[in-house]
């Protein structure tokens, strides 16, 4: 008999996400054609460039804790060019192996013991998981509430507003007076507002993308996130990087060395030397996957599936509560029976139980189409109320 394991871990549910993509992997590896709506990623065409001999072999090797000197500088030049928001690239930034331990280690900076930190449904499944193992406390604010209406949710434990933007399910995007009150409030309440902008670049040209960092410029309490995962469609090389007060980044900065040490070296290396050349290839592709969701709530409005309102991203969440069952049991039905996978409304929040998550960044409108059609037909006639974007 094995001794007793943490209990916080072991209250932990797997990733749901990730739970129903690995089955995805299992079906597709025994030939099967899945449909696959559950991932959390889009797929771009990018060349490879070239890398020197000289920089292949430093890449055997560890680099520095902040990141590589030269990436940071691209990813402050970045933020300054399309936010005006000035970032201090030595003493700001931290690269390090993928936004989502960067999270994690932000909690444990941020957080002490019974902490509360209010998270905006629908949100990013591991949200609140990571609060839960650093200590602090989850506090779910449901998808019914503006932001006008979060400081209802306010009290003298918490610590810190979660907000991802835009958002990942719904493709919200936050406007300029909604982050605006969200700093005010901060400042009134001496907290910290953490802003997940992994799918920035997921917007029609029309639709304007508003950081944090062009509200506090000062950063003293903000603190963003980012990665080349989404927006760059590198989800594979585990690159991502905070920015965030000086004072801040010091914490982190020891929380990565004793837990990551270093992002990739030869992944910063050839990402800081084609930076530009990259972006050139992904942006348009980010724009294109925006006019992409243009068009499925097109098919969406045909085939008579509402969703919550959203313009950024590529995904959506559906309302599926006129099933007649559970929503994990449409989920099982539809993955089991169709060979469609889609990600159950409740891993994002517990008002959004009714809802599916359906990402369009992998399969084409043909079979987005011939999807949606089948899960409507495992609807009731009546739809209940909800907005399209």
């Amino acid at each position: 008999m094995i001794p007793e394991l943490n209990k916080i871990v072991k209250s932990i549910p797997e990733a749901l996400s990730i739970q129903i993509n690995q089955i995805v992997y299992d079906k597709k590896s025994r030939g099967e054609r899945v449909y696959t709506y559950s991932l959390g990623e889009a797929f771009f065409d990018i060349p490879r460039f070239e890398i020197s001999d000289e920089d292949w072999k430093k890449g055997y090797h560890y680099s520095g804790s902040l990141g590589q000197p030269k990436l940071r500088q691209k990813l402050a030049e970045m933020y300054k060019y399309n936010y005006q928001s000035p970032i201090n690239a030595e003493m700001e930034v931290l690269v390090s192996a993928g936004s989502k331990p960067l999270i994690f280690m932000i909690f444990q900076t941020i957080l002490s013991a019974g902490d509360e930190v209010l998270v905006a449904e629908p949100a990013w499944l591991s949200y609140k998981e990571q609060i839960k193992l650093a200590g602090g406390v989850h506090i779910p604010v449901p998808y019914t509430k503006s932001v006008y209406e979060w400081a209802d949710y306010i009290t003298p434990r918490t610590k810190a507003i979660v907000i991802n933007n835009p958002n990942n399910p719904s493709g919200q995007l936050y406007s300029r007076e909604e982050m605006t009150y969200l700093v005010d409030l901060a400042r009134k309440h001496n907290l910290f507002i953490l802003s997940d902008e992994a799918y920035s670049d997921f917007l029609v040209r029309t639709d304007t993308f508003i950081s944090l960092a062009q509200i506090d410029k000062s950063k003293e309490n903000i603190i963003i996130v980012n990665s080349l995962s989404k927006n760059m469609g590198m989800s594979g090389w585990r690159v991502g990087y905070v920015i965030a007060h000086e004072q801040v980044i010091k914490q982190i900065l020891k929380l990565n060395q004793h837990l990551i040490t270093c992002a990739p070296t030869i992944l910063q290396d050839y990402m800081a030397e084609h930076f530009e050349e990259i972006l050139a290839y992904t942006r348009p592709q980010a724009v294109a996957m925006a006019e992409k969701r243009k068009k499925v709530c097109e098919i969406l409005n045909n085939v008579g599936i509402k969703s919550l309102r959203g313009v950024g991203t590529f995904y959506f969440l559906l309302n599926v509560s006129e099933y007649n069952g559970t929503t994990d049991e449409l989920v099982e039905k539809l993955l089991i029976e169709h060979n469609i996978a889609v990600v159950s409304g409740i891993a994002y929040g517990e008002s959004t139980k009714d809802f599916v998550r359906f990402g369009i960044g992998v399969e084409s409108l043909e079979n987005i189409e011939k999807s949606l059609k089948i899960i409507k037909s495992l609807l009731k006639p009546s739809i209940s109320e909800a907005v399209n974007g």
